[in-house]
């Protein structure tokens, strides 16, 4: 099936999404940015650790919302890749597998960490960075610009 054979109607929306989903976008990204960052920390050096991941818990979400509202507006302006992507549930699921899959891989393959902090060398393994943000990111996105009712096929949405 290709775009032009998809029905005309559109179930999405078109413009902005509603501040209540970027809301809960936040609120699901803002502590999986923070348990990210405590997993990746080799060195903590007291409360200003704890100050500088409560300020980046705060600082980057909303920037990842931002850049997954930029991202995702030709989905949404576009008409036909609109009419294929909103409610599309196979996509969807789809996202949301490479999304756990890439958080998971990340969390299994991990980096090895040299160097000196305070005059106190370290030499340790921390979880994989690129595929945690990766997976982060991908999720932003799918949480930004997912959209209801959801459909499975065509079949399905006759019914």
């Amino acid at each position: 099936m290709t775009l032009r054979e998809l029905p005309r109607e559109r179930s999405g929306s078109t413009g902005l999404a509603p501040f209540s989903q970027l809301a809960l976008a936040f609120a699901v990204l803002a502590p999986a940015w923070a348990s990210f960052q405590i997993s990746l920390m080799v060195g903590y050096d007291g409360l200003l650790s704890f100050i500088g991941l409560a300020l980046s818990g705060l600082i980057i979400p909303p920037l990842a919302i931002v850049a997954a509202v930029v991202v995702g507006l030709p989905l949404r302006l576009i008409p036909a890749v609109n009419r294929w992507w909103s409610g599309n549930l196979r996509v969807y699921a789809s996202l949301a597998t490479i999304t756990v899959g890439l958080m998971a891989a990340g969390f299994v393959i991990t980096v090895r960490q040299v160097g000196d902090l305070d005059g106190i060398a370290y030499d340790t393994v921390t979880p994989d960075p690129n595929l945690l943000c990766a997976g982060w990111l991908l999720a932003a996105l799918l949480l930004v610009n997912a959209s209801l009712p959801l459909r499975w096929s065509k079949k399905s949405r006759a019914a």
